[in-house]
């Protein structure tokens, strides 16, 4: 098992009706991320502490609204240097996904 400190950004493009971001397994609707904070151009939350059974941690995201939309979550991972962002398009139909060697 894996411990570490993870924070999450969210920003929107275009027309956005609703998004959804998911940690580890997206058909699981326990791992779906809630309660997200404001900021001026970003949502966020911060999940100290995070644990994570294998050496990677999976990240997926989902958006719908008018074409042209997307979403992009920023993974910041303390201590750990990650330049991946994981981008999803109101096109695509499929969650878009990333995995994060821990």
């Amino acid at each position: 098992m894996k411990t570490f400190d993870l924070e999450l950004r969210v920003k929107t493009f275009g027309s956005i009706l609703t998004w959804e971001i998911f940690l580890e397994d997206s058909t699981d609707q326990s791992k779906k991320v809630l309660d997200w904070l404001q900021e001026t151009d970003y949502r966020y939350k911060k999940l100290p502490g995070y644990n994570i059974e294998d050496e990677s941690l999976d990240v997926y995201a989902s958006c719908r609204g008018i074409s042209g939309g997307s979403i992009t979550c920023e993974v910041l991972i303390k201590n750990i240097s990650q330049d991946k962002k994981v981008i999803s398009k109101v096109k695509d139909k499929e969650y878009a996904h990333s995995s994060y060697i821990i």
